[in-house]
């Protein structure tokens, strides 16, 4: 797992796409998880970092990390799975931490938890594929036909 960014052109057609995506800031950070299963198939995922999860949100649609200088008041600065997208290799780009110290920190926690962030992501996606979703998620299904049909046509 690492920090990434993705295509801001990728990114900007996702958000007219879906509206739940959290895209739309240019070079906002997200967390590259690799090959999680979804519907029978295993599909890489990236993570956006959110400043502002609510503080209703249940504790495992998010993985908390330190807040940040935005955060407001009683609200968590994280991995908001909720807002997981599918993403191809190809589109994704380097990320640099070296001269933000609040990533690097989250890089170190990210890094520890490893092993229960991929589970948390699993286990999200698992309920999202039963139809246990937020009204506020992103639409998982409707982003990985338009990748696949972007695919499609830079084949022929």
């Amino acid at each position: 797992m690492r920090i990434i960014s993705i295509d801001k052109n990728l990114a900007d057609t996702m958000c007219q796409i879906d509206p739940e995506m959290l895209m739309n800031k240019q070079g906002r950070p997200c967390l590259l998880v690799l090959r999680l299963r979804y519907n029978g198939r295993r599909q890489d995922f990236a993570v956006p970092f959110r400043s502002n999860i609510p503080p209703a949100e249940q504790k495992d649609n998010y993985f908390a990390l330190p807040p940040r200088h935005t955060t407001r008041p009683r609200h968590r600065h994280g991995l908001h799975y909720c807002k997981m997208f599918p993403i191809r290799k190809k589109y994704i780009q380097k990320f640099y931490i070296d001269n933000n110290p609040g990533l690097q920190r989250a890089d170190k926690i990210i890094q520890k938890n490893e092993k229960q962030i991929i589970a948390q992501a699993q286990a999200y996606l698992d309920r999202y594929s039963l139809g246990l979703r937020s009204i506020y998620a992103t639409n998982i299904d409707r982003l990985i036909n338009f990748l696949e049909d972007l695919e499609q046509e830079q084949v022929a």
